[in-house]
């Protein structure tokens, strides 16, 4: 093999990494469901805290059960359908957006897991669901940055950033009902509206 040979192939190698690299990034559908969705549970946490419209304590239950079986039947419709042949869907911005996110559905999981089941064993609910809310910010605020500074998507870096200073302002609310209304501001703002964004990004078909 040539020595220009060899030079072409490697920049044709370089060319294709890096397109792959600025590749748009294919979640979200997946980031505009859950912030949506957690943005609507915050205000009805806030809704039913205030005691509007008459609902009892109990409404916390129904409308965390609501959101868990909503939340997943919906992500996993959406894993259905959702277009492997995208062109970009290998690329490295998009697998690393994937685990990180994976990564913090997991970890949120397993923190809720916990909470239920000292709720269960202490008969009320656990003082851990009061410090939920910075940290799935927090959560929120490390996917969106990683995803975004891997990927070079400046509104995923802005999201990450904004959610991760947040946390200050949640951690100083903790214990008032004014933490869930900054809650879903965060999840609309971070979560939602750049699911929407990236979602109007995406290719429409393969190439």
């Amino acid at each position: 093999m040539s020595h220009s040979s060899l030079t072409d192939d490697l920049s044709y190698l370089r060319d294709m990494a890096e397109a792959g690299q600025n590749a748009p990034l294919l979640g979200g559908r997946f980031l505009s469901w859950w912030g949506g969705l957690t943005t609507l549970a915050y205000l009805g946490h806030y809704a039913i805290a205030e005691g509007m419209f008459g609902l009892q304590p109990i409404a916390f239950a129904w409308m965390w059960a609501a959101y868990g079986v909503l939340g997943f039947g919906g992500f996993k419709l959406l894993q259905l359908t959702f277009p492997l042949s995208k062109p970009g869907a290998a690329s490295t911005g998009n697998r690393v957006s994937s685990l990180v996110w994976m990564g913090a559905g997991m970890m949120l999981f397993a923190f809720f897991s916990g909470a239920i089941l000292r709720s269960i064993a202490d008969g009320g609910a656990s003082d851990a669901f009061v410090w939920s809310v910075p940290v799935v910010l927090g959560a929120y605020g490390l996917s969106q940055l990683t995803s975004g500074l891997i990927s070079g998507s400046r509104v995923l870096t802005l999201a990450g950033w904004g959610a991760i200073a947040s946390v200050a302002a949640a951690v100083f609310l903790t214990g008032t009902n004014m933490v869930w209304l900054l809650g879903a501001l965060v999840a609309g703002l971070t979560v939602f509206l750049p699911g929407i964004l990236l979602l109007r990004g995406e290719p429409s078909e393969t190439v």
